[in-house]
């Protein structure tokens, strides 16, 4: 019998060694069931594209706020659609979607704030707002997508506005208001998914 084609990896990782924990500035905690608050706010609304958020799933360190799109095509190029299909929808400039908050305490932050190199290691000064948890798809006609926003810490009491803006689908800033203080009142329903024993 001839050994198996695939090696084995089985003992590469060291008898109870566990990978580090993720860094809660980069993504919700993964042993936590959040508290969700379905909201069903219209961020945008144009013949080409909507922008909801559809809830908020608040940890207890953070919240995430979920953000659903759709988009059909209106007069694009093939090329010009496959951009809006495959472009990168999240980057720096000011033709992709982005997101920001301002926090009842003056905070700001933004997908496209500048971070160090090592961003990943380095717990950042003040709030981090970061896409996490998205996709999307869609054909030569209509695209749907989605994407979490990260925000941690947890935000003051006080309104959260949210901002969007997605330059290439002709979308101008456009702004909501979440109520972080009832957000808040939601960190006490969050359960930890792995009790301890």
């Amino acid at each position: 019998m001839r050994a198996s084609f695939f090696p084995s990896h089985d003992d590469d990782e060291p008898e109870g060694r566990e990978p580090p924990p993720p860094k809660p500035w980069w993504q919700h905690p993964v042993d936590e069931f959040p508290a969700r608050v379905p909201l069903r706010e219209f961020l945008v609304t144009t013949p080409g594209t909507v922008i909801v958020v559809s809830h908020v799933d608040v940890f207890s360190v953070g919240i995430s706020i979920q953000i659903d799109w759709e988009v059909r095509r209106l007069g694009q190029s093939r090329s010009e659609w496959q951009l809006v299909m495959h472009g990168g929808h999240f980057s720096a400039t000011t033709d992709v979607l982005r997101f920001g908050v301002a926090l009842a305490n003056g905070a700001t932050a933004t997908t496209v704030d500048l971070r160090s190199p090592d961003a990943f290691a380095t717990e950042p000064d003040g709030w981090s707002l970061m896409n996490a948890q998205g996709g999307g798809g869609g054909d030569d006609r209509r695209y749907s997508g989605s994407t979490g926003l990260w925000l941690w810490p947890l935000p003051p009491p006080g309104p959260i506005e949210l901002v969007g803006e997605w330059g290439a689908r002709g979308v101008p800033e456009s702004r909501i208001i979440l109520d972080g203080s009832a957000l808040l009142t939601r960190v006490a329903e969050v359960q930890p998914l792995w009790p301890e024993a």
